[in-house]
């Protein structure tokens, strides 16, 4: 079989699978009042209690990431893996970007204004995307059973909300954080460095040897600062974007920590 055929069918198996299990729209609110535009896709089979996944996009990119095969997240492979084994899986957009982006939200400009010195809006942006990431679970953990487990996973700036949520969200139980971005202490609550000391979850860490966004020192520190006793680093031979073979690490990683 040629690979273009192979990925072919592969986008095809991925569309229908879309297709059968539609994303439902849900809306929170915010402890500011700011809506909250969600979607749940629901798990394969019957449960009456699933596992939890929220997915978390990065800077300029939106929760549709997660039902695409495109570049750089190949996201829809992650979230069908996910729904087949069981999850029932959360997509949100941050603040400034998807269905919250306004005309003037611009949030790639708000990054480079903060490695300019006027960090205050992409610090805002950062926080208050945590702070609605927290609404949203508190949500979906508010009503029956607790589930067996609690994954939250990003890609670049999702990667660093995850952090930055898992040390102020004790339920969630696994993260899965891919090449999360270097940012500046002096950045305060915006900054995963500063909180990764709470971070206890079972945490997956995927970097870059190459990625202009995070030094090798970056990232060993990082690592090295959260008390977490199941943390597993691997590192890729690539840049900011990763290879599609990411998502086999982190297929292997959820495997070995029996989740669902």
């Amino acid at each position: 079989m040629t690979r273009s055929l192979f990925l072919g069918l592969m986008l095809l198996a991925t569309s229908v699978a879309h297709a059968a299990s539609p994303p439902v729209p849900m809306e929170v609110r915010a402890e500011d009042g700011e809506r909250i535009p969600a979607w749940v896709l629901e798990p394969e089979g019957e449960r009456a209690h699933p596992p939890v996944a929220l997915l978390l996009h990065g800077l300029t990119r939106s929760k549709d990431d997660w039902l695409s095969e495109a570049e750089p997240t190949f996201g829809g492979a992650l979230m069908e893996h996910l729904r087949s084994a069981g999850f029932r899986v959360y997509l949100m957009d941050a603040r400034r970007h998807g269905a919250r982006a306004t005309p003037d939200a611009r949030p790639g400009a708000l990054a480079k204004r903060a490695h300019a010195g006027d960090a205050g809006p992409y610090q805002a942006m950062i926080v208050d995307t945590v702070r609605d990431a927290q609404a949203l679970l508190k949500t979906v953990l508010a009503n029956g059973k607790k589930p067996p487990s609690v994954l939250v996973a990003g890609y670049s700036m999702g990667a660093q909300v995850g952090l930055l949520l898992a040390s102020r969200e004790p339920r969630i139980t696994h993260l899965v954080t891919m090449v999360p971005p270097h940012v500046d202490p002096v950045l305060g609550d915006a900054a995963p460095v500063n909180r990764v000391g709470q971070v206890h979850q079972a945490w997956l860490l995927l970097t870059a040897n190459r990625d202009p966004f995070s030094t090798e020192e970056d990232t060993q520190k990082l690592f090295k600062a959260s008390p977490s006793k199941h943390k597993t680093r691997r590192a890729f031979d690539s840049g900011h974007a990763l290879p599609r073979e990411y998502l086999d690490e982190v297929r292997r990683w959820l495997e070995a920590q029996r989740l669902p």
